[in-house]
């Protein structure tokens, strides 16, 4: 029965160990991370007031391609919620409400978590200048854990957690912004500008990655980064080509009018990563690259010429040369808009890839 009794004794003292420890266990845990972003705090605030949004930008949106998404309300104003389902164990089903937004600074949050466990925790993101035509965006989130399960702070690292996972989603949302053109003027100028910035977006995106990093694909049919790079390059090299083609036909001015879309219109829908398409055969990676770097000096051989072509081209001839697609009529220069844009686009595809769970380190 001594036994017995110290055994049971121990048995006590091991389970209130924890419990008495968990007392003196902080229960709350707050984490923000953020960016500065190229682009003006009105544009910026527009973007993010939008619930959906956070689709292209949000790691945890993009954990799961076969997750189920519902809506209610007006996205953009309070009390619009977005509803996931998943059976993927890291995200699981729940909701986040738009609470509050106090325009052009700061939108609240309220996060529901049902599956795999019950919790509602607040949210938000501010923005705020950060010099001439830039933003700093801060995305914070907070949470509360009751005793005894508190214990759990001592072997989680929530800032590093939650942190990294915020980090990822405004790292991605820069690359969103900034592929978009902050002012589609029309002039030369932008159009030259938005090549080298959709230049230098791609090259920041695919350098320094390791062999298996650019080879990994998230499965489900979806390209591996090598397979995007491919594709941009050899979609410059063809729509380069065709373009051409069609300047060197006579320019047609009194078709202007035919034209509908915007400069700014083509730049959106392009860069528009909610939509999916279908490409052609010929423009489909085939493993023609040894390296990453063998892939990007084509890239931008082919880049030098789209450039040299368009200093070297008038901004009326652009304007004036008229092509007819099935989906409606562009000029030149909005042929050449396009062509930086699906660059843009797929830079972006290239960061879902890098934003994946599974994704090499």
């Amino acid at each position: 029965m001594k036994t017995l009794r110290k055994v049971l004794i121990a048995l006590l003292i091991i389970i209130a160990i924890p419990l008495v420890v968990a007392l003196f266990v902080k229960k709350d845990y707050a984490v923000s991370r953020e960016v500065v972003i190229k682009k003006p705090r009105a544009a910026v605030f527009d973007y993010i007031r939008y619930l959906k949004n956070q689709e292209n930008y949000s790691k945890w949106a993009s954990m799961d391609p076969a997750m189920k998404k519902s809506y209610r309300g007006t996205d953009g104003t309070v009390g619009f919620v977005s509803r996931w389902e998943s059976n993927h164990k890291d995200v699981g089903t729940g909701e986040q409400e738009i609470k509050k937004i106090t325009e052009g600074e700061r939108i609240d949050y309220e996060l529901r978590f049902y599956k795999p466990f019950e919790a509602t925790e607040p949210a938000y993101m501010t923005v705020a200048d950060a010099g001439e035509g830039q933003t700093k965006v801060t995305w914070a989130f907070s949470g509360h854990m009751n005793y005894p399960m508190n214990l759990m702070m001592l072997f989680m690292n929530m800032e590093e957690m939650i942190g990294n996972d915020l980090e990822t989603g405004l790292t991605k949302l820069k690359t969103v912004l900034e592929a978009q053109a902050t002012t589609a003027d029309g002039s030369k100028a932008f159009l030259e500008n938005y090549y080298r910035q959709t230049a230098a977006n791609l090259e920041k995106a695919v350098s320094g990655l390791s062999a298996a990093q650019m080879s990994f694909s998230p499965g489900g049919g979806k390209w591996s980064v090598a397979q995007c790079l491919e594709h941009i390059i050899a979609t410059e090299k063809k729509m380069f080509a065709d373009i051409k083609k069609d300047m060197d036909k006579p320019a047609q001015p009194e078709r202007k009018a035919e034209i509908q879309g915007t400069d700014a219109d083509i730049i959106k829908m392009i860069t528009d990563r909610s939509t999916k398409y279908k490409a052609p055969k010929e423009l489909q990676p085939a493993g023609n690259y040894a390296s990453t770097a063998e892939a990007l000096s084509a890239f931008m051989t082919t880049r030098q010429a789209i450039m040299g072509y368009i200093q070297s081209t008038s901004l009326d001839n652009l304007r004036n040369h008229i092509s007819d697609y099935p989906t409606g009529k562009a000029d030149g220069y909005q042929n050449f808009l396009f062509l930086a844009a699906h660059t843009a686009r797929h830079t972006l595809q290239i960061e879902e890839v890098k934003a994946d769970p599974a994704f090499p380190k």
